[in-house]
């Protein structure tokens, strides 16, 4: 619970940071006019910004100096009612709208991840795959083509951000923050798209490790040493196959290595 409230405080800050940007640059600009103006000698910066910031919240600021000056009284306040209006009803129509609009949230829980990692396709395997990275406490972020999807409706019920999106487009995987992700795993039905997906994977970020999940173990084999890129491909048929025999041999009994000879 303390998690989610941590996120929905970095999601609202991250939605009003750019408009608070504005109004303080605003307020930088007009600081910077009012002493190249000189209309109070020996004033700071200092003291020059707040009265730029009294003019903002209309506190009454008497002044001397060139006519433009007047103008201030009647722009700082409009401009700083229009930035914080707009930071303050975007960040709250996106709260109370985030079971409505969940791919516009995704895309912006997505926005303020780092070092994360990106399951594209959420079959059985991909499903899987999320629900053990979130368990392992890693950030993940879900890409898939149908938004109805019974593994994409758990994840987003779960806390994961899932993006609703071809992973072969380049769109797609940015807004799934590709290019802060630490880890990017193909593992869709689709052999071709999976590779497809996988190179513009790495085109976008190349230091992150990428999965590419093909059917046959023989063709995973020949697109490793084929491709230009450092993808990781794999079989999920042939790797649990190799855990089976594997946890057969464990389970196998000390008597068991053939018939008694007599």
């Amino acid at each position: 619970m303390r998690q989610a409230y941590w996120l929905d405080l970095r999601l609202f800050v991250w939605k009003v940071a750019p408009h608070a940007g504005a109004i303080l640059a605003v307020l930088l600009a007009s600081t910077v006019v009012f002493e190249i103006s000189g209309a109070w000698p020996g004033a700071t910066f200092l003291e020059l910004f707040v009265r730029a910031f009294y003019m903002m919240i209309l506190e009454a600021v008497d002044a001397t100096g060139p006519w433009y000056l007047g103008i201030f009284v009647f722009i700082l306040p409009v401009l700083g009612l229009l930035f914080a209006a707009q930071g303050l009803v975007g960040a709250t129509v996106l709260f109370i709208n985030k079971s409505q609009r969940q791919g516009e949230w995704s895309a912006v829980v997505a926005a303020t991840y780092s070092e994360h990692t990106i399951v594209c396709g959420l079959g059985q395997l991909g499903d899987t795959l999320c629900d053990g990275l979130r368990e392992a406490g890693n950030r993940v972020v879900g890409v898939d083509v149908n938004e109805h999807l019974p593994p994409v409706v758990k994840a987003r019920q779960g806390g994961i951000p899932v993006i609703i999106g071809d992973m072969t487009v380049r769109q797609t995987l940015e807004e799934a923050g590709i290019g802060q992700a630490r880890c990017v795993v193909m593992c869709s039905g689709d052999d071709l798209a999976n590779i497809e997906a996988a190179i513009l994977a790495k085109e976008l970020n190349s230091s992150a490790t990428v999965y590419a999940r093909v059917f046959k173990k023989s063709l995973a084999d020949r697109i490793s040493e084929a491709l230009r890129f450092d993808i990781v491909t794999f079989s999920p048929y042939s790797t649990a196959a190799k855990m089976i025999l594997s946890q057969m041999s464990t389970d196998r009994p000390a008597n068991a290595s053939g018939p008694e000879k007599g």
